[in-house]
């Protein structure tokens, strides 16, 4: 089946640096290609959504991985939201490193978000951390309940070139945990150097909003393959990756260079039939 690529509207402004915006279906995704950065973008997408909920109801519930896509939060403008009404969740963590929670912590003193508000794992046996933050996030009142996984207002994932998002591993028997109802997953991987524990996909797909980062020529294999579809059942974790109400895939002009190839030899394949 062809892709059906068409231009995206939304509401707020694009960074300069965003050089193209298209999505993918019925806008089940809506991919973004940047040429360069794009720390700034993803800052100005969490505010938004920080300042339309806290409105709402009065509080803003963020989901964060590790690494880089955290580490974007540091150029969050003083001002941007109330930071007290923000608690910070967490995707995944190693234990017993927990290297999560130490960038975690220091996001949030960037941001001044209140240290009782971020929500780290807590330490002891995997299947027990695991066992005890399901309860959390089934109960704490700023994630949306409602359904039959918890919902946070918004996630955050980086994604690795082998198409895993936290860690849940491209086969691994966490994503085969996939749509069993799990919100909080214990496992033990050489790819997440031993013992972790994480969100199941299906409370990433719960989330309102998740923005999945990918950058770099390293990437650019997996980027195609996750939103082209050309995956199986559990080989590319990051394209099963489908937000209640939207889906942004930040990008490259050099992640996005196989896609962009592919997409072109869709629509010669277009033409021909016709």
């Amino acid at each position: 089946t062809a892709l059906v690529l068409s231009p995206v509207r939304r509401a707020g402004n694009l960074q300069m640096l965003a050089v193209e915006e298209f999505a993918i279906s019925k806008e089940i995704k809506s991919v973004r290609v940047f040429d360069g950065e794009y720390a700034d973008d993803i800052c100005d997408e969490v505010a938004a959504a920080a300042r339309a909920c806290i409105a709402e109801k009065g509080s803003f519930s963020l989901c964060i991985p590790g690494g880089s896509v955290v580490a974007a939060l540091a150029q969050m403008p003083a001002d941007a939201f109330d930071a007290s009404k923000v608690h910070l969740f967490f995707a995944n963590e190693k234990i017993p490193s927990y290297p999560c929670k130490e960038g975690g912590l220091d996001a949030a003193k960037k941001l001044g978000v209140p240290e009782a508000n971020v929500h780290a794992f807590g330490e002891g046996e995997p299947a027990a951390v695991a066992e005890s933050y399901s309860s959390l996030l089934a109960s704490h009142a700023s994630i949306d309940n409602s359904g039959a996984v918890p919902s946070v207002d918004m996630l955050l994932l980086g994604t690795g070139p082998d198409g895993h998002v936290g860690c849940l591993f491209p086969d691994s028997a966490e994503i085969k945990a996939s749509r069993a109802g799990k919100v909080v997953l214990a496992g033990n991987d050489a790819r997440a150097d031993g013992d972790f524990v994480a969100i199941s996909l299906d409370v990433m797909n719960a989330a309102k909003c998740v923005i999945v980062s990918a950058a770099g020529a390293g990437r650019a294999e997996m980027v195609a393959k996750a939103l082209a579809g050309n995956f199986g059942p559990f080989d590319c974790p990051a394209g099963l990756v489908e937000a209640e109400e939207e889906t942004l895939w930040f990008t490259d002009k050099e992640s996005i260079a196989v896609f962009d190839e592919f997409a072109d030899i869709e629509d010669e394949d277009e033409l021909e039939e016709e």
